[in-house]
């Protein structure tokens, strides 16, 4: 009886134990199908009158882990979940790129989603921060890595937050932007880790409007030279209408490898004036880690 009992408890322990292991991760060559699956959606608190809804993802673990916030471009949140099947950023998502966190046993993801009329130039900026704290302040989030992407008109929303913001965020990143970081943008700025990403020749992103003078003042204020980046081409794939304008799926790949085969003239500099190698090149290590510590 004693023994049939012992048998019993060991099934009921292992029955247990499978049901408390995590899902599998999926890989980053499984497919983007594969890789949205694993994201939920998500809803900010009501604010002036409206929400900001989201999709994320959730790391498999139980200890603190920073936050990664992407913002896309115009059009890209037309209806709820476009936000998520109109980027690559899913990538970061991967068993890969989760295991590239640094002092983190993975990233929280969240992708925002401009609602109609707005874009993220425009967008009233207390529900897309509100949004973001109410999430960081429900989830097991590193409060000291919480980092800010934007693509295009995505770029002006990461700018206006983490200038209005700068002791909450610890990083921005500015793919074609199409937006400026001013004098003042940079001096508030100046502790954060910024990346600029652009093609001389954007037709729509202007880099000597908005990328040169962003980068000239990032570099101008910074406390940390080593803590600013700049990766620049002559061409990039084109995106839609718009020529040399995807040198955003760099950072969307983290770099991975022949993903530069598709770029002419492609460097990245830090302000130091290091010229970094490509294969020194890692946006997820770069943005999670640092000793950057906002006063929250």
């Amino acid at each position: 009886m004693a023994k049939r009992m012992v048998a019993v408890l060991l099934c009921l322990a292992t029955l247990l134990a499978s049901a408390a292991l995590p899902a599998s991760a999926v890989h980053y060559n499984e497919g983007m199908d594969k890789l949205r699956s694993q994201w939920k959606a998500g809803e900010g608190p009501e604010i002036l009158g409206f929400n900001i809804d989201y999709s994320y993802y959730e790391p498999q673990s139980s200890n603190p882990c920073p936050l990664m916030i992407f913002m896309g471009g115009a059009g890209n949140g037309t209806y709820e979940g476009k936000e998520l099947n109109a980027t690559d950023f899913p990538y970061w998502s991967s068993e890969e790129f989760q295991a590239a966190a640094v002092n983190a046993d993975g990233m929280y993801l969240m992708i925002l989603r401009s609602p109609l009329p707005f874009y993220f130039d425009t967008c009233p900026l207390e529900p897309m921060f509100e949004a973001i704290r109410e999430f960081a302040d429900t989830h097991n989030v590193d409060k000291k890595r919480i980092c800010l992407f934007g693509r295009c008109l995505g770029a002006s929303g990461v700018n206006r937050l983490a200038s209005n913001y700068p002791d909450y965020f610890s990083g921005a990143c500015y793919l074609c932007p199409r937006t400026v970081i001013s004098r003042a943008d940079a001096q508030a700025m100046k502790n954060m880790k910024i990346w600029l990403f652009c093609s001389f020749f954007d037709t729509y992103s202007l880099y000597p409007f908005f990328t040169l003078p962003s980068w000239l003042h990032a570099y101008t204020y910074t406390a940390d030279g080593a803590n600013i980046r700049l990766t620049s081409c002559v061409t990039a794939p084109r995106g839609a209408a718009i020529l040399n304008h995807e040198v955003y799926h760099l950072l969307e790949t983290n770099f991975a490898p022949g993903v530069d085969q598709n770029y002419t003239g492609l460097f990245t500099l830090d302000g130091t004036g290091r010229l970094l190698k490509y294969s020194d090149l890692d946006a997820i290590r770069f943005f999670t880690s640092g000793d950057y510590t906002p006063a929250h």
